[in-house]
């Protein structure tokens, strides 16, 4: 083909396709809604209402519009794209009636299909075929349905009649125990217990025996109650699905911005942080402020500051089953039986894995994170870091990594195994919150997940470590257990005096104090003695609201901690005397499962302490929210005296569901309300917080660095003693020394030491 023929014939191509879109957009989409009569109580099955409002509405949005209380006859048929049907029994169609509509769906006619319109009497198999799913009314299968508040989630995010859509939660009804056939393409389930997961948007293609086109049916089964026809996030998921049984090459093509903007915070579901900041029941004398949310990072899972004072964050979106596969996990995403080679049972899905460890900044000055750069990707299920020489410190079980970068450009290209053989069975009860201790060491936590730990190359073995802390060198050499028998262990902090202090979850002892390390006792031969004590005022919680949905009631410890998570003792410098840990210990620490982040003074108590709430809010919490995707689950202090939340803004916090519902992989139930996308980090000042001294924390001036011991934030001093171990400086021994003789406080004296 010559250079001129090949243009004529590009040009033609271009001129045809460029036609048939215009052509497109001038032929207007023929729609008819088959209507019936009104039943049930008041704005609820209004068919009639329902044909009158959409046949202006459709025909507002440029569509050609017909529709009536009778089933279409065969030239209104003729004259349709896409047959709406929202009728009491709307799929019972036989005699005349089924042959025409059959031969409607031969020439791939579209199908749309609402609530009770599913239903089809006695001809329940040939719906099925139809539609794709029908209602049962055979014995012990029969089709059942739930009234009240429910919720959709959405669980083939893919999908372009439902992209961009967040779970969320109305008053309406659901239908489970449907007969559905096998290869429907699932968009939406529901479910009213943990027990019965149940589609309730899906789309079915298929070409009718005898035809030559394939025909599309959009089947959705909200549509009780006539209030969700006028929620804009709904109307844009119908308007979709019109577009989409009709062919159209714009699936947005009927939609208006502002349905289509409803879709990411939809009325019921996640908040904007405007909006949930707003739900945050605070203690009066603090402030609260957004740091950072799902615009710039996704499911923030723990966060640090490097010398810079740049922002941190480890992202956990793949949480809680990475990459793994299990069939139960099939009772939630319906879709995944269907392609055994994307989502291999046993296996993992052929794909690259999702968290990362990113660094946030703020570049408008407005105190919120806007912008992103990714220093390590394709991790999975990482929980935590800390900073180490030219890199970070990173645990992901079954090891515990150094992610380095190499040659400074701001991006890792090297990792180390430097531990491994920790448990990976459970991904909420893995090892976590590693903090510096001012001895060199690195503490972390480990849940029932334990480990039995050797060295990176396999050279050495450090035995067995069960659920609790443990300790380890940052080059790989040592690691050792400090406290053992701590149930689920979610939380470790190294005080600015040295004591450790830990959260665990499910057994009735939300806040430890180590007070002899397993060494100590192992070499006393001392035996049957915990090394630790619970050291709370009381086993018992004061959420902001009463949860009753069977699905998000708190579980094991009801009323009480059920899943402590995080530890933090203030040690932030700005905060007014009361708060700060020179006579007893400010501590802070999550209850996910009920919205709440918890204080107790630790007074000291012989050789342990004291938990002891604040006088005039015994019954209060430090923080909690009326927004049940409010999920509070680590915290640190910062460079500027702030108190920093990690809220892993989701809709649901239970990992392990012991009312025994299928569990799949991780061991985490099956569910279909597990968020990947929205996070938030909440700053928490005190209204009276007093400004810090600038510091500088240059890695190449160890004098600079012995200077920064004694500054009142914890941080700047913890990190300076970091960077003065990577060094290892030698001509710094009489400042340190003049330090530890003059300075009059003590946390700078034990830095020094």
């Amino acid at each position: 083909m010559g250079m001129s023929t090949l243009h004529r014939f590009l040009v033609a191509a271009c001129t045809s396709l460029l036609a048939l879109q215009i052509l497109q957009a001038a032929d207007p989409l023929r729609v008819f809604i088959r209507g019936g009569v009104k039943t049930h109580g008041p704005n609820q099955h209004d068919h009639p209402r329902f044909l009158g409002d959409w046949t202006k509405l459709l025909g507002e949005r440029g569509i050609r519009v017909d529709g009536s209380m009778q089933f279409p006859t065969e030239a209104q048929l003729k004259a349709s794209d896409v047959v709406i049907i929202y009728a009491a029994d709307g799929m019972r169609i036989v005699g005349e009636e089924r042959t025409r509509f059959e031969n409607y769906l031969r020439r791939g006619g579209g199908l749309v299909v609402l609530h009770d319109g599913v239903v089809a009497g006695d001809q329940h198999e040939w719906a099925k075929k139809v539609q794709g799913g029908a209602w049962r009314w055979d014995g012990d299968k029969k089709t059942t349905w739930h009234e009240g508040e429910v919720g959709l989630y959405f669980v083939e995010p893919e999908n372009p009649i439902v992209r961009g859509i967040s779970n969320f939660d109305w008053k309406d009804e659901v239908y489970n125990r449907m007969d559905f056939a096998p290869d429907i393409d699932v968009l939406a389930v529901s479910f009213v217990d943990v027990f019965n997961i149940w589609p309730q948007i899906w789309t079915h293609q298929k070409t009718w025996e005898g035809g030559t086109t394939p025909y599309r049916a959009f089947v959705s089964l909200p549509g009780h109650e006539y209030d969700v026809f006028n929620t804009p996030h709904y109307r844009a998921i119908l308007l979709r699905g019109i577009a989409w049984a009709g062919k159209r090459e714009n699936i947005d093509e009927f939609c208006k911005p502002a349905e289509l903007a409803s879709l990411r915070y939809p009325a019921g579901g996640p908040k904007p942080a405007a909006e949930a900041v707003k739900t945050l029941q605070l203690h009066p004398e603090f402030q609260v402020t957004l740091a950072a949310d799902e615009n710039v990072a996704k499911k923030i899972m723990s966060l640090d500051w490097d010398p810079q004072g740049r922002l941190w964050v480890v992202e956990t979106p793949e949480y809680p089953g990475g990459r793994d596969v299990n069939k139960n996990d099939f009772k939630a995403y319906w879709n995944w039986a269907r392609d055994p080679k994307a989502f291999p049972v046993g296996g993992k899905q052929p794909r690259k894995p999702l968290d990362r460890i990113s660094i946030l900044t703020d570049t408008n000055g407005d105190g919120v994170m806007d912008r992103q750069s990714v220093f390590a990707d394709g991790l999975e299920l990482p929980t935590s870091l800390v900073f180490y020489k030219d890199g970070v410190i990173v645990s992901q079980a079954p090891d515990i990594l150094w992610v380095r970068d190499t040659n400074g450009d701001g991006t890792a290209d090297k990792v180390e195994t430097l531990y491994t053989g920790w448990g990976t069975f459970d991904t909420h009860a893995v090892i976590n919150n590693l903090r510096w201790g001012p001895d060199g060491w690195i503490y972390g936590a480990v849940g029932y997940t334990r480990g039995r730990v050797k060295s990176g190359d396999g050279s050495k073995d450090f035995g067995d470590i069960a659920a609790g802390i443990y300790r380890f060198r940052p080059d790989g050499s040592m690691l050792e257990q400090i406290a053992a028998g701590g149930c689920n262990t979610w939380g470790c902090e190294v005080a600015p005096d040295g004591e450790i202090v830990f959260t665990t979850a499910t057994c009735g002892e939300p806040i430890c104090h180590v007070v002899i390390p397993e060494k100590a006792l192992a070499r006393g031969q001392v035996g049957g003695l915990k090394s630790f004590l619970n050291i709370i005022e009381e086993n018992k919680i004061y959420p902001a609201f009463a949860e009753k949905r069977q699905p998000y009631v708190q579980i094991d410890w009801v009323g009480a901690w059920t899943a402590a998570a995080g530890a933090t003792i203030y040690d932030g410098g700005a905060w007014p005397e009361k708060w700060a840990p020179e006579d007893r210990y400010s501590f802070f620490m999550g209850e996910a499962t009920r919205q709440l982040f918890h204080h107790e003074f630790l007074d000291p108590k012989g050789s342990t302490y004291q938990g002891r709430k604040e006088t005039g809010r015994k019954e209060t919490e430090f923080m909690a929210s009326t927004d049940y995707w409010f999920r509070p689950i680590h915290s640190r202090v910062g460079p500027d005296g702030a108190l920093y939340v990690v809220d892993f803004y989701n809709q649901i916090a239970v990992h392990n569901d012991t009312r025994g519902p299928a569990h799949g992989a991780r061991n985490a139930a099956a569910r279909p309300d597990r968020d990947h996308q929205f996070t938030r980090l909440w700053r928490i000042q005190h209204r009276d917080a007093r400004p810090l001294p600038p510091y500088s924390l240059p890695a190449g001036d160890p004098a600079q660095l012995v200077k920064m011991l004694a500054h009142p934030n914890g941080w700047v001093r913890s990190t300076a003693n970091r960077l003065l171990l990577e060094i290892q400086p030698k001509k710094v021994g009489s400042q340190l020394a003049n330090l530890l003789k003059s300075n009059p406080s003590r946390f700078a004296r034990i830095q020094a030491l």
